[in-house]
């Protein structure tokens, strides 16, 4: 070989081994395929956090890949269809906020590999994980612990509001939400408050159950968390200001919009780490030898403009607790 060769061989080695790893792999555009029964609106935090967790991991987006989304919009009946259509692109990889997308996408294909980012429910029954260490099978992610946080929002509100006796839960059709309906009902019995659950299936049902949580004294409603409920945030906090009925969110973003509080675990860390997970596998990992993992960060958020139009003042402790306050 000559030296002229010899020295451009070199070169070529050095500049392959100074590539990231993901650009050593065939140069291809990955395809990440998003199903999610909220909206672009709901979601739009949850993609930016996403995408800077890609961004800082070196993953350029339309150059290394690119994201196929599919929202059913909190229309929970349209979400099958979807991920039909999904599957049908034959993607590198899912993303799904949780619960329902999960379950679809797991019926549906073994082999394509699948992120979850928030799920609410159990993932050793919905993803059908074999643990939390080592889930096996084409699935991973993140867990929201909304289920375990249900009777933690309870009783915050019950220190915010020390004479409450009658709460609303206005709860999802998501499949967790009977589950986080449950913990709700037996943290209600030691606090000894009543509870009243109605189920929002559609638009249509916000108004008819804030009108009914003001007419049978209900003195706040919570919401139990779920895409319908997070999809259309903006209606039912609108409805509730309508009825002077006081609002628990299920995320901070809520109470952007207008809820009393939220306690919650921190969507958008949560979808930068999924990032983590979406790295991995794209440079061979396997989804089932990578474990299941809780949140890290979690808020109190207040919003003290709408507290105060509904006559409330909340208690300097639960203000020394809170991690923003909307003024």
């Amino acid at each position: 070989m000559q030296r002229r060769q010899l020295i451009q061989l070199c070169a070529a080695t050095l500049t392959a081994l100074a590539l990231p790893a993901h650009a050593q792999q065939a140069q291809r555009i990955r395809r990440i395929g998003w199903l999610s029964g909220g909206s672009a609106t709901s979601t739009a935090d949850w993609m930016t956090a996403f995408r800077q967790g890609m961004t800082a991991l070196q993953w350029n987006e339309g150059r290394d890949y690119t994201i196929d989304t599919r929202n059913a919009n909190g229309n929970g009946t349209a979400l099958p269809a979807l991920a039909d259509a999904l599957i049908a692109t034959q993607p590198d990889l899912f993303m799904t906020p949780g619960d329902e997308g999960a379950r679809l996408l797991l019926q549906k294909t073994k082999t394509i590999p699948i992120v979850f980012a928030l799920m609410q429910g159990d993932p050793l029954v919905i993803a059908g994980a074999a643990s939390l260490r080592r889930p096996g099978g084409n699935a991973t992610g993140l867990v929201s612990q909304s289920i375990e946080l249900a009777a933690q929002r309870l009783q915050l509100l019950k220190e915010a509001l020390p004479r409450l006796s009658h709460v609303v839960v206005l709860r999802d059709t998501d499949i967790s939400a009977e589950s986080q309906l449950k913990q709700l009902e037996i943290a209600a019995k030691q606090l000894r408050i009543r509870i009243t659950a109605i189920t929002l299936a559609q638009p249509a049902d916000i108004e008819p159950a804030l009108k009914r949580a003001a007419s049978i004294g209900a003195q706040a409603c919570l919401v139990t968390g779920g895409f319908f409920n997070a999809t259309h945030s903006a209606a039912i906090n609108d409805a509730s200001a309508r009825n002077k009925v006081p609002l628990v969110g299920g995320t901070p973003r809520s109470v952007e919009l207008g809820a009393i509080m939220a306690y919650a675990p921190s969507s958008a860390d949560n979808f930068r780490r999924a990032a983590g997970y979406v790295d991995k596998i794209l440079k061979g990992a396997k989804p089932g030898d990578l474990p299941i993992e809780q949140p890290t960060k979690f808020e109190l958020v207040l919003n003290l403009k709408t507290a105060k139009t509904m006559g409330i003042t909340f208690p300097k402790t639960i203000l020394s607790r809170a991690d923003r306050i909307i003024e």
